[in-house]
């Protein structure tokens, strides 16, 4: 699930795939709240869950967004 993740958004901010990690947060994307936003309706989408919550952690990991993802999942 990480690596879509991190595919995810090495294509959509055109970022280098080595500069992205599992600990990488969102501020170190250059990603604010509103980007988030979209970020996480395209997760949704991707990954075919929908977020009960958009309360995210303060600036989070992409760690922290698979687990999000996992405690959104119906599976």
């Amino acid at each position: 699930m990480l690596d879509k993740l991190k595919s995810m958004i090495v294509e959509k901010f055109d970022l280098k795939p080595e500069s992205v990690s599992a600990s990488t947060t969102q501020s170190e994307l250059g990603i604010d709240s509103i980007i988030m936003v979209d970020l996480m309706m395209d997760v949704e989408e991707r990954f075919g869950i929908e977020f009960k919550e958009l309360q995210f952690p303060k600036n989070p990991s992409l760690n922290d967004i698979v687990d999000l993802i996992v405690a959104n999942s119906n599976g």
